[in-house]
């Protein structure tokens, strides 16, 4: 892109979608007006460059104007396709949705409780990747300490006394 046209971006452009966005391009998820700014920046000096490449000439109005009617349709600049099920495109579209886990989905008849989403998601025990995470884990830990410390620990584990493992470690 050239000086002149990154001068066009910051001194015309900008400041169009800068005033545009907040009215006009509805938000998905955490998106806020900062973020949509800098995807339409990026947008319309894609654009820029693409015209100047091809030697056309068009208004700054006309490049704030298309990259505005992107941002509302739901395009990004790090994507355009609504095959992403995270994507503004997507949501915006109501082909899908983001739900946070503690959204109720239901009421449970015998707990006269409601049902949340990640209740009906999760299962009460560890997935082997979770159980062998927290055995890595554990056994970094433990080798960084003493016999005795280490005594205690298991002995804690498995459900024994504190006076059983001072007697097993001979100190009481």
């Amino acid at each position: 892109m050239s000086p002149q046209a990154g001068f066009v971006l910051m001194e015309e452009i900008a400041p169009r979608l800068r005033s545009a966005i907040p009215q006009c391009v509805h938000k998905v998820g955490a998106e806020d007006d900062e973020e949509l700014l800098q995807d339409g920046l990026a947008m319309a000096a894609h654009m820029l460059d693409g015209l100047e490449q091809r030697g056309k000439c068009v208004t700054p109005g006309n490049v704030a104007y298309y990259t505005l009617l992107h941002l509302k349709s739901g395009r990004r600049s790090y994507s355009t396709g609504h095959t992403d099920v995270m994507g503004s495109g997507t949501q915006i579209g109501h082909n899908s949705m983001v739900l946070s886990f503690e959204e109720e989905v239901g009421w449970d008849a015998e707990t006269d409780e409601a049902v949340k989403l990640g209740d009906m998601l999760t299962c009460s025990r560890d997935d082997p990747s979770m159980a062998g995470a927290r055995n890595i884990d554990s056994e970094e830990f433990i080798s960084t300490h003493d016999c005795r410390y280490i005594c205690i620990i298991h002995d804690l584990a498995s459900g024994r006394t504190m006076l059983d493992t001072a007697r097993a470690c001979r100190m009481g």
